[in-house]
């Protein structure tokens, strides 16, 4: 990777700051990338390897599905670990880890049983249920703790299953349903788990069960009596029935149209069967019920079989919603195809059909279902052709049979008999046979003992069950370590035998469950039988041990031995270290191959097994990983050459020729003369072979993805992102890291200490292979060629010694190289790997998303040097960091990331030097020199990188003189400004990359800036307590203060603005804008920001900070007017990006401008612009008005209300237009009223309907409140209109609001005074509101007569005039003589009036007339 300087061909490591580069020699570096490709290339021919296992069909050599095959006749099918010379007699193959016995609460319930009783499990969540009658019970099986019950049912209890309910239709904490059916009711009941965490152990997501009390779903059954429940795996439940018939129990969120929520639907008959009662169709049935129901989710398969062995295919469709039935067969069809296919065997043998089991694609891609006959016999059928497109099925035919162990004649076991129950799933059979009426025993079959074979070969076991088997499960495989699962090579491709995932995997284990309780038999792998060996033993010097060598062949054996001697665990210490003996004691010597020993071993290994050399030919292990080897030279894709003839050479990388092995076709060459090959040893192939599974998919997989995300314009993109994750990768490390320590603790295995002397080695070697090889050699030359073989032999002995240790170390440092890369990739990961890489220049992004991982480990150095670059780069802010960052690099991957990888110039030296020098005009000097002499090159400089390194010595003034210096010589022709000024036409492609030429310059100087700016923000150090006692630490001067960078923010600045590069100030304006700098920028006296600013406006005209930027530089320069009109056209501007209020001020500040540029100039035009402005602010206060009234309306979340108010928030309307399509149809008075107000609009008639609208609104929000409440609020309503348009008499109708004001008074018998109380609060006068009650009382309205309240405007008036009394100062001094003697006239008038009223007894009239006596004694004292 470049360093200070990059070019097209540089291909120097990447540069680590302030150290020179030291020198390596290039044959060591080329033999070290040799090698790891080398080693690369052997784990490409292992991963081949250990993905050629075959399909379950080739393994029972169906060659298609109508060419029907058998198996279990031979005694090979069932070989025995006490096959002479081996000595496994007692290995192992099931293990009894647990026997838990039933609750003792269920034992006392069995007292009380009426009618039946069953039993059950449920793997998944690890419980057993059982049912008395209408009761069931579960607990865990584990532990037979956390008992739960359900006792709601009145009715027997038939079937039972546990369902996964279907997405979004229960709450989130119902996890589970448990489906009870009997012969009334078919019940949903909800599940739900509290999980827990105790000891530090994992997570137990069902630790404790709970059942919901009442049930979700009650459906009556119809007289169908269930006998099997079972559900698919997106929530559907299927029911087989006495009556012969499928049924699906169908249950939804809401009830639909036609359907219920949950119903019953018959899918063995028609759709209008419906029409025909349940009871006359059952009597037409055939008495054949169902009894099981499998399922296939992998391929949305159902099978069921009925009680006389007819099995059906329903096909739930591709997206598993569908069903429809494509196939049946009957028992006696079954039989008879059987007995086509053995002969031999009696027909009774195939039936009755006990069980069937759903073999997913996860196992076959051919096979589809295996059925189970009370012998242990197994069907296999297929519903398709095999490897056929059409994933549908159309039909169910017998492709094998498979015999139990006991059918050959020379079988020393028993055949099963007397089946009743059995469990099948990945290869793994189980057989519950009746040894008497309450006694079973447990037949166990696998295949995982001899993976990699050409046909099937299982071992079988038995296992004495202490009563009857009720129930066979299998336990669901725990969760392995977080990032170690085991992902597939190839999604069509059947999961891989359990040899290869048995380091990541733990063990399978079944469950039986009897009336003693439950038993846990784990299933053991290679390594569990291992260790159990070793442990039996007391170490690796035994027989057994050596035999377990025997039976899996060396390479796969040793793979697994290297499982227990790489545990860190402590309880694995011993077995640890016997495994490692075990290792090397029976991993075999590597040794060259001759022809004719190549051509024995290519006769060993041809099919069809022999009884002598079952065990020696290695018949029960892959025949191809044991022998790896190497054979005549080839081509290398990646460049290696073999400096001698007979060395490993890679063939192709992925592996379709590879090494050449011992016994292939490909080593036997058509022409020539082929030369020995090395066979490696097991020890050899079990650590090639363990480090691929290590990996697994990774090796081959690609190193990112791409994630979907949103960006900040929230406009969809991708990113670049990790294909694992943080966790992930520290596994893998952990794995490799234990490998590699068993590497180097074995360093006296793996150093290559012998070195083969081809001098020695006869020079008529091809001569004498050549007659070695022919076979009518005369008997003369017999012992002279056994001579010659002799020779050679212990020569290639030697040689192939130091090939193998050769090969090794490639693995060693293969290994290493891999921990440092799985290493930094989980730095990476743990730094945000996704904003790293978006950092990585495109080219470079490309190819990391095309990179897979073995390539990145053999030849990724360059583009790890990159990623480190890219990361320390984020680091280079806070020295603190970045050297924990460092250390942790040099410390996970010394090979990637070094000093010696720094950048060799002599500047770069001046500039380290330069950091130690005290002398401040010395040091200056110095930076100086280092500038001038990065300004001397030529070539294209690495900018970044210098800029960097003089941030560091705070030389600020030189990036700017380095970046525009480096600008000048990217673009010396000016054709990026030209490129620039003319709207940056995409076509013009120089004028284009001259323009990001020089931005790339420019950034490096923003990027410092940025950097200061970030120092200027930081708050001040607080004291801190010491870390250690002693004195204090020595200051760090290099660290700039905030003060301190602020100054040389400014000093930097200014410098920069004295540069004549116009791109540059625009560059460094846009960085300004970005960074909220505002101010700065407004500050800079420059002739380019006027036509910056200009240009970005016209470029983004809805931009709004650019013309807000805009009108505050004219301001700034006091071009009122320029800034007043932009003012105003970001007020009338359309869009949501401005609401009201923002207009308001703009137009606020608009006149503000316009009145100080009125102020400056007398020109016409612009006094007749401020008036104009002014008019619009009244009327958008009128519009702020609008919005404000329509906010309050109730009815204002309304979609429309909601619309309307943003379009009064979008743009400024004219007042016609806010009365015609705001004001009036939205019926809001008051703004009516401000609008007719503003428009100088006098029609009395529509001013007094608008006055009772506001009266009558008013009185609308407090309906069915106190008169009080009421009163007081349309009071305070009117003060504050009143003070308002009081003024106006043509706004504010006196006569009309006290007429309508005292007649609501008079309905609402508030207080008489408050009235005249609001009126004066609302500025009315005196006199004119005495005057105004005068004229309406003189008016004799019937009005107050009908409402029997005809001295009401009499008893206001004393209201009135006792308020003037008490404060006669409410009447001006001068007009109060006057006012005075106006209210002795009139109170005289009302007197006479009133007594001509009291003559009739009228009470309230005499109260009048004493208070209005009164009062007009009082205005007489005040004459």
């Amino acid at each position: 990777m470049p360093g200070l300087y990059s070019s097209a061909t540089s291909q120097q490591p990447m540069a680590s700051l302030g150290v020179r580069p030291a020198t390596y020699s290039s044959t060591s570096v080329h033999e070290q990338d040799s090698g790891l490709d080398w080693a690369g290339q052997i784990v490409d021919k292992h991963m081949l390897e250990d993905r050629s296992y075959p399909d379950l069909s080739e393994l029972l050599q169906v060659p298609s599905h109508d060419y029907p095959t058998a198996s279990g006749l031979s005694e090979y099918d069932y070989p025995s670990h006490s096959v002479h010379g081996v000595g496994l007699s007692s290995l192992a193959q099931v293990r009894e880890t647990k026997h838990t016995p039933l609750p003792p609460e269920l034992v006392e319930r069995f007292a009380h049983m009426q009618c039946n009783c069953n039993m059950g499990l449920f793997p998944e969540i690890n419980r057993a249920w059982l049912t008395i009658d209408s009761d069931i019970f579960v607990w865990n099986y584990e532990d037979s703790g956390d008992l739960a019950y359900f006792d709601g049912l009145n009715e027997t209890i038939l079937s039972v299953a546990l369902v996964r309910p279907k997405p979004d239709i229960f709450q989130s904490h119902i996890q589970f349903l448990l489906c009870l059916a009997t012969p009334i009711d078919i019940v949903l009941l909800g599940v739900s788990f509290t999980s827990s965490r105790a000891g530090g152990a994992a997570e137990q997501p069902y630790a404790e069960m709970h059942l919901l009390p009442d049930p979700l779903f009650t459906i009556p059954s119809d007289n169908t009596y269930v006998t099997d429940i079972a559900a698919s795996g997106n929530g559907r439940v299927f029911m087989a029935a006495k009556d012969g018939c499928l049924y699906e129990l169908f249950y939804q969120a809401e009830d639909g149209w036609f359907t219920r929520k949950c119903r019953k639907i018959n899918h063995s008959h028609s759709k209008l069967s419906f029409l025909v009662p349940s009871f006359l169709n059952f009597s037409f049935l055939e008495d054949d019920a169902l009894v099981q129901i499998a399922i296939d989710d992998t391929r949305n398969i159902l099978y069921t079989r009925s009680e006389k062995g007819t099995l059906q295919v329903f096909d739930l469709g591709s997206d598993g919603l569908g069903m429809s039935r494509v196939a049946s067969v009957s028992q006696q069809t079954a039989v008879y195809n059987a007995s086509l296919i053995v002969r031999t065997i009696d027909k009774s043998n195939f039936k009755p059909i006990v069980h069937v089991a759903a073999v997913t694609s996860e196992e076959s891609a051919n096979i589809h279902l295996v059925a189970v006959t009370h012998t242990g016999v197994r069907l296999y059928f297929s519903t398709s052709h095999f490897y056929s497109q059409q994933r549908e099925p159309y039909t169910l035919s017998l492709v094998h049979v498979r015999l139990p162990p006991g059918f050959c004649a020379s079988a020393a076991v028993p055949r099963p008999s007397h089946v009743h129950m059995a469990h099948y799933k990945n290869g793994a059979l189980l057989l519950a046979s009746s040894l008497t009426e309450e006694e079973d025993v447990l037949h166990t079959m696998s295949g995982d003992a001899f993976p990699f074979q050409r046909h099937l070969l299982e071992t079988q076991s038995t296992t004495r069950l202490y009563g009857r088997a009720w129930a066979l499960g299998e336990a669901p495989v725990p969760a392995p370590p977080r990032g170690s699962g085991y992902t597939p090579p190839e999604l069509q491709r059947p999961d891989p035998p359990s040899i290869v995932t048995q380091h990541v995997q733990a063990p399978r284990r079944f469950i039986t469950l009897t009336r003693q309780g439950s038993h846990l038999i784990d299933l053991l792998r290679p390594v569990e039988q291992l260790r159990h060996l070793l442990e039996a033993s007391g170490g690796a010097d035994a027989e057994a041990v050596k035999a377990f060598f025997t039976l899996h062949k060396d390479a796969q054996a040793c793979a697994s031995a290297l499982i227990l001697a790489c545990s860190k665990a402590a309880a694995d210490q011993q077995v640890s270290e016997w495994a490692s003996r075990a290792f090397f004691m029976y991993g075999s010597e590597p040794r060259m191959v001759f022809p004719t020993a190549t051509a024995d071993v290519q006769q060993q290994q041809q099919p069809g097994l022999q009884p002598t050399n079952l065990l020696g030919a290695g018949a029960f292990s892959s025949p191809t990983v044991a022998n790896t080897s190497i054979g005549t030279p080839g081509l290398s894709t990646r460049g290696f050459q073999p400096p001698q003839a007979s060395t490993p050479v890679p063939g192709q990388y992925a592996g379709a020729q590879g090494f050449q092995q011992v016994g292939t076709p490909a080593a036997t060459p058509t022409h020539g003369l082929m030369g020995p090959e090395v066979q490696f040893s097991g020890k050899h192939n079990g650590l090639y072979l363990y480090f691929y599974r290590i990996l697994g998919s990774v090796w081959d997989g690609r190193l990112v993805s791409e994630v979907a995300y949103q960006n900040r314009q929230g406009q969809p993109a991708l990113c670049l992102n990790s294909s694992r994750n943080a966790d992930e990768l520290g596994w893998y490390v952990e794995q490799l890291r234990a490998l590699r320590d068993f590497l180097d603790k074995n360093q006296q295995y793996t150093i290559c200490t012998v070195t083969p002397d081809r001098s020695v080695l006869p020079r008529n070697l091809q001569q004498r292979v050549i007659g070695f090889m022919r076979p009518d050699v005369s008997l003369a030359s017999t012992n002279h060629m056994d001579q010659v073989q002799q020779q050679l032999q212990t020569k290639y002995q030697v040689e192939a010694q130091a090939l193998e240790k050769r090969s090794l170390l490639n693995l060693h440092a293969l290994v290493a190289r891999t921990c440092e890369a799985l290493g930094l990739w989980k730095i990476l990961c743990d730094h945000q790997f996704h904003i790293l890489v978006s950092a990585l220049p495109p080219n470079v992004q490309d190819q990391l998303r095309m990179q897979v991982f073995c390539d990145f480990v053999v030849n990724g150095k360059e583009l790890s040097n990159k990623l480190i670059l890219c990361l320390i780069s984020r680091y280079l802010g806070d020295n603190a960091t970045t050297d924990a960052v460092s250390d942790r690099l040099r410390d996970v991957c010394p090979s990637l990331y070094s000093h010696n990888d720094a950048v060799a110039s002599k500047a770069s030296e001046v500039l380290q030097i330069s950091k130690s020098v005290q002398n401040k005009h010395e040091k200056e000097a110095m930076l100086q020199e280092s500038l001038q002499r990065y300004k001397e090159i030529s070539t294209q400089l690495n900018l970044p990188l210098i800029c960097q390194q003089f941030e560091e010595v705070h030389f600020f003034g030189g990036v700017v003189d380095i970046c525009l210096t480096a600008a000048l010589k990217r673009d010396p022709q000016g054709l990026a400004l030209h490129f620039y000024k003319n709207g940056e036409p995409p076509e013009d492609a120089q004028g284009m990359e001259a323009f990001r030429a020089r931005v790339d310059c420019y950034r490096a100087i923003t990027d410092m800036l940025h950097n200061l700016l970030s120092v200027c923000l930081q708050h001040p150090q607080a004291p801190s307590v010491p870390a250690a006692p002693g004195p204090p630490p020595a200051p760090d001067y290099n660290r700039l203060t905030p003060t301190q960078a602020e100054q040389q923010m400014e000093k930097t600045l200014q410098m920069a603005l004295k540069s004549d590069d116009e791109l540059f100030h625009t560059v460094l304006y846009d960085w300004l804008l970005d960074m909220q700098l505002t101010d700065k920028l407004l500050e800079i006296r420059s002739a380019y920001v006027e036509s910056y600013l200009k240009r970005s406006v016209s470029h983004q005209a809805d931009n709004l900070q650019l013309l807000d930027m805009l009108w505050k530089f004219y301001e700034k320069s006091q071009q009122y007017i320029a800034a007043a009109r932009i003012l105003t056209k970001l007020a009338e501007r359309h869009g949501s990006d401005v609401n009201l209020k923002r207009r308001v001020e703009y137009l606020s500040r608009a006149a503000i401008c316009a009145k100080s540029a009125d102020l400056r100039s007398t020109a016409g035009n612009e006094g007749e612009f401020l008036h104009e402005l002014e008019e619009k602010i009244e009327v958008a206060r009128l519009q702020t008005q609008i919005v404000d009234a329509l906010s309050v309306k109730e009815h204002m979340r309304s979609s429309t209300m909601l619309e309307v108010i943003g379009r009064l928030n979008a743009q400024l309307f004219d007042i016609t237009q806010l009365y015609g399509e705001f004001a009036e149809p939205f019926q809001l008075p008051e703004c009516k009223l401000a609008i007719v107000h503003c428009a100088g609009h006098v029609d009395s008639v529509l001013i007094e309907m608008l006055w009772r609208e506001i009266i009558e609104e008013e009185m609308k929000k407090t309906v069915g409140r106190s008169t009080e409440t009421v009163m007081t609020t349309l009071s305070n309503r009117l003060v504050a209109l009143g003070r308002i348009y009081a003024s106006s008499d043509r706004f504010f109708p006196l006569e009309f609001l006290v007429r309508l004001l005292e007649q609501r008074c008079c309905q609402l018998s508030a207080d008489a005074a408050l009235v005249v109380n609001t009126l004066l609060a609302a500025g009315v006068h005196l006199p004119a509101l005495l005057g105004t009650y005068d004229k309406l009382y003189r008016a004799k309205d019937p009005w107050w007569q009908s409402s029997r309240k005809p001295l009401h405007l009499l008893t206001v008036i004393t209201k009135l005039l006792a308020l003037f009394v008490d404060a006669p100062n409410a009447v001006a001094h001068q007009e109060r003589r006057k006012f005075i003697a106006m209210c002795l006239d009139v109170v005289t008038a009302y007197l006479v009036d009133l007594q001509t009223m009291s003559a009739s007894a009228d009470t309230d009239a005499g109260a009048l007339v004493r208070s209005f006596r009164a009062l007009h004694a009082q205005l007489d004292r005040m004459l």
